[in-house]
């Protein structure tokens, strides 16, 4: 082999991988938001409900055992939880507010638009 086809080849991995690493990454970390984000609005349906049928308001604040039986069973659920799929914590927050997933801040695909 020629030294220049060396050098061609060369320059075409080190493009393969400046212009495909950051696109794979990305796509990894969308695929794995989806997830999170619909966990966000299940858990954010669940304190709803549960504002309804305990007659409170959105000031109240309920607990992780107060929502439990308001997830739908086919959830995928650890130890009867939603988990985030990039191992996320999740924060309820007072019914008036909109659930967190602690990733939000750095990746917006974890928190609710």
């Amino acid at each position: 082999m020629s030294k220049t086809f060396i050098i061609i080849l060369a320059a075409i991995a080190v493009i393969v991988l400046v212009v495909g690493v950051p696109n794979f990454i990305r796509a990894r970390s969308t695929r794995a938001a989806y997830p999170c984000i619909n966990n966000l609005r299940i858990i954010e349906a669940a304190k709803n409900q549960w504002m309804l049928d305990r007659g409170k308001t959105t000031n109240d604040v309920p607990t992780w055992n107060d929502i439990r039986p308001y997830f739908p069973s086919w959830l995928t659920l650890s130890n009867g939880m939603p988990v985030c799929p990039d191992g996320g914590t999740y924060t309820l927050w007072r019914v008036g507010e909109r659930p967190t997933c602690s990733l939000g801040d750095k990746d917006p695909g974890h928190k609710l638009p």
